[in-house]
């Protein structure tokens, strides 16, 4: 009898467990292939989904199309954008300027099939801030992490959104990306993950903000002869109609901001009329808040800020400025729910009254300014960054020299700046070293201590600059301008976000072993272990010093990139090789292939 009830007892718990797993599966929503089904709120407990995106990429509305618009401003399209001379077409994401926003939750699987309708350019695109952890090769680093993506051609990215925050996607060279290509990332989380949760009441995904350089032409064709950007578009509208953002009298609002791009890169500042903004987050990452009405942001960074709507109900212009050229500006509009007349508040940018200012790179900190050195992260620094010693230190000293070419052609300029980082100028390899290392010869590669022995007579050395870390070694870099470029440098990390732990600004260039001096007399400056501010984009002020800070736990191939590089390299470039080869993820079966060949010698006869 009792062995009877144990089974009936039994069976009945195994029951109850089937029908709660079905109970839940029912509840649960699925992936689905559409992406709205990923644009939700976010809970820690929910299923990941699968968030599938399809993206064409083509040149999008000729001169012709717009002739009317230049004729006549009442006859232009709102895609149809102008600039103070003439329309021009733009580079287009599902005929989108900006493309498509992501918008997904932490852990999501992103899939974006990438179609390229350019007839005459390979690319590859980026996804800003996603570490690609366990998927390296969907980093989008042509010939580092993948072939680029032929014209005509169809190339998928597929991983996890681990990070989230406020991101983008782009264009890996940055004249695609000045051109168009580009689009917001936003990955969310449950509230209880971010420390700053309680500052704001609405997350709405249209409050997205996304400043790119608009310029005369493409930038495409601006490579050989830099131009001034014509305007600063924010969601790439521009000028048919200012880009409106809706709030209501009473309520706390996130706003997300990304710089995503243009020829020059130069900082851009941002203000709304009459409001304060608290700045919550830098790169996707939270920090301690700082209230200030003025928020200076470079090429690559992005920050989110909330806006309290406690004015009258009006219209109130957003205010965006190069602070490289003064004339170079745009505007949107923070329009209250409720205010009918389209009356826009009367106030120059220039004349208004700044009193706190939020820089996200280096500046000297008087009362009323917060620069990189005072800002502080949410979160601590891991135990073992915290340690005035570390097992790999890394020097990197940018500089560059004047090389003249002998030419004929009068138009043609024979001087240019050739680029260098510790005398060697980066040379991409002829195929991708992730994932075809034994194609590529051993000969073009090379690191700050072993150079290709071609280069043993020579001051600088073109070659696949590979720094290698052991997989799980603290790690810091030190960033030094030796060159002393008027265009501050900006550098983009792949694969890491890190720990900006110290900045400094010096009068003449700082040479290795100076710093090295200095650093061991304790007079060179104080880093800060405790609480920096983590980012994945870095600023490098004129004879400037940055000391970054990471654990290499995240094997694979990673690129230390040039911003300010107009295609894909200008020779300042870096890769960091992190683990050995027997660390790296596999990459998917039928992983496209590319690299150099050379036919059979034959003879006719």
């Amino acid at each position: 009898m009792y062995a009877i009830e144990s089974l009936v007892l039994r069976v009945s718990i195994v029951l109850c467990m089937v029908a709660a797993v079905v109970t839940i599966l029912y509840f649960t929503p699925l992936p689905d292939k559409t992406a709205k089904s990923c644009d939700r709120p976010c809970h820690e407990y929910d299923w990941p989904m699968i968030c599938r995106y399809k993206f064409t990429i083509e040149t999008f509305l000729k001169d012709s199309y717009c002739d009317s618009c230049f004729q006549n401003s009442t006859d232009c399209d709102t895609k149809c954008l102008t600039t103070n001379s003439k329309p021009r077409g733009f580079l287009a994401i599902n005929q989108q300027l900006p493309g498509p926003s992501i918008q997904v939750c932490r852990n999501d699987v992103v899939m974006v099939e990438i179609t390229n309708k350019l007839s005459s350019q390979s690319l590859a695109v980026h996804f800003r801030g996603q570490k690609q952890e366990d998927s390296p090769y969907m980093d989008g680093t042509p010939m580092i992490t993948q072939c680029p993506i032929n014209s005509y051609t169809t190339f998928q990215y597929k991983f996890r959104a681990v990070t989230a925050g406020t991101h983008f996607y782009s264009a890996y060279s940055s004249s695609l990306a000045a051109d168009g290509v580009f689009g917001g990332l936003v990955v969310r989380e449950d509230n209880k993950f971010d420390p700053n949760h309680k500052l704001y009441d609405v997350d709405d995904k249209n409050h997205l903000i996304l400043l790119s350089e608009w310029s005369k032409s493409l930038a495409t064709d601006l490579m050989n002869s830099p131009d001034i950007p014509d305007k600063i578009l924010i969601n790439g509208k521009f000028p048919v109609e200012l880009p409106l953002f809706h709030v209501l009298k009473g309520k706390r609002y996130r706003f997300r901001v990304a710089y995503t791009g243009g020829i020059t890169g130069c900082p851009i500042s941002l203000n709304i009329d009459n409001h304060l903004l608290k700045v919550i987050s830098l790169d996707g990452h939270p920090v301690v808040p700082y209230e200030v009405d003025t928020i200076i942001l470079n090429k690559g960074e992005r920050i989110d800020f909330v806006l309290r709507g406690k004015h009258e109900l009006a219209d109130y212009r957003v205010h965006v400025k190069s602070n490289c050229h003064e004339h170079v500006t745009g505007a949107g509009i923070v329009r209250y729910d409720g205010y009918d007349e389209k009356k826009v508040q009367k106030k120059d940018f220039a004349e208004a009254n700044v009193k706190r200012e939020f820089n996200s790179g280096f500046c000297h900190s008087p009362i009323g300014k917060v620069c990189i050195n005072d800002v502080h992260s949410k979160r601590k620094m891991p135990y073992s960054l915290i340690q005035e010693e570390v097992e790999k230190q890394i020097f990197l000293s940018y500089n560059y020299v004047l090389i003249t070419k002998d030419s004929q052609d009068a138009s043609v300029d024979s001087k240019r700046d050739l680029y260098t980082t510790n005398n060697i100028t980066f040379l991409y390899p002829p195929s991708p070293l992730l994932t075809q290392y034994n194609d590529v010869p051993e000969s073009i590669i090379c690191s700050s201590e072993i150079k290709p022995q071609r280069c043993n007579t020579k001051d600088i050395c073109e070659c696949v600059h590979v720094e290698n870390i052991p997989l799980g070694a603290s790690t810091e870099l030190v960033l030094i301008d030796q060159g002393g470029d008027m265009l501050e440098h900006i550098f983009h990390l792949h694969g890491y976000h890190f720990y900006v732990v110290s900045v400094r600004k010096f009068d003449e260039p700082m040479t290795i072993e100076k710093f090295k001096t200095l650093e061991d007399q304790g007079t060179l400056f104080k880093r800060n272990l405790n609480n920096p501010p983590l980012k994945d984009t870095i600023r490098i002020p004129k004879y400037g010093v940055a000391v970054l800070r990471f654990v290499a736990n995240n094997p694979g191939y990673w690129i230390l990139r040039d911003e300010n590089a107009g295609l894909w390299t200008r020779g300042m470039d870096v890769v960091l090789k992190i683990g050995e080869t027997r660390n790296f993820p596999s990459p998917p079966s039928s992983f496209p292939t590319c690299g150099s060949w050379v036919g059979p010698e034959f003879y006719l006869g």
